[in-house]
């Protein structure tokens, strides 16, 4: 294996720690998936309730088990977020669902984030020239970067894996967790709405917020690259300017 510089002591112990992180993930998601296998029901509320018995048999710890459950569906990215977005919503609420869903997600963003910036980046060097990672992040840093990256949030697409490639840029921290902050807040609101609502019986409310929420993803699922061109065509022409 050739690299573009001769690999530091910290070079390495980053590259293993990064192995170990990956076994520790894979690890995650096979016993995440053994559990949600016994928890499986015939559907999102069966599957949802199941999930809220097992919680509540915590007690007051079960909002720390939701809060660490966000943290790991954006840090694993394999973990259906709507899921735990509607339980955290089923068992306590909207505020409070809300709140330990911006927790979790938020904690996961930083590990991931930080995990990408402080180890990716270093190791990233020993195979990118710097030309070209300038590029990168010259690229990131264009202001319409900061529309398709709150599009991207938005829409029905995997995001959970874009704080690991923005960890590799140059982007603020600060300006990255807005960014995702503001753009899964619609989507955790309905799921966390639809969840309460199972509990207050309301299904009038329910359903329009059901149907309101499923012409917006299908709006989203047959423009979002109609979206995605005019953002990227937007971008190129202020590069020009």
């Amino acid at each position: 294996m050739k690299f573009l510089r001769k690999p530091e002591k910290k070079d390495w112990l980053s590259i293993c720690l990064v192995f170990v992180l990956l076994g520790l993930f894979i690890w995650l998601g096979f016993k995440y998936f053994s559990i949600y296998d016994e928890l499986k029901g015939d559907g999102l509320i069966s599957t949802a309730k199941n999930l809220q018995k097992a919680i509540l048999l915590y007690g007051n710890a079960g909002l720390l088990v939701i809060v660490f459950l966000h943290a790991l569906h954006v840090i694993i990215s394999i973990i259906p977020a709507a899921l735990i977005q509607f339980a955290g919503g089923l068992i306590y609420g909207i505020p409070i669902g809300m709140a330990v869903g911006i927790i979790g997600v938020a904690a996961g963003t930083t590990v991931s984030f930080c995990l990408s910036r402080f180890l990716g980046r270093r190791i990233l060097t020993l195979f990118v020239n710097n030309k070209t990672i300038s590029k990168m992040d010259k690229l990131i840093s264009n202001d319409m970067s900061t529309i398709a990256l709150l599009i991207l949030f938005v829409i029905p697409f995997p995001k959970d894996f874009i704080a690991y490639f923005i960890g590799l840029t140059n982007m603020r921290a600060l300006k990255f967790f807005i960014i995702s902050a503001t753009g899964r807040l619609p989507g955790m609101f309905v799921a966390t709405y639809l969840g309460a609502n199972v509990i207050d019986n309301n299904p009038a409310l329910t359903i329009t917020v059901g149907c309101i929420t499923l012409a917006a993803l299908l709006f989203f699922y047959f423009f979002k690259d109609r979206v995605l061109d005019f953002v990227s065509a937007a971008q190129k022409s202020s590069q020009k300017e």
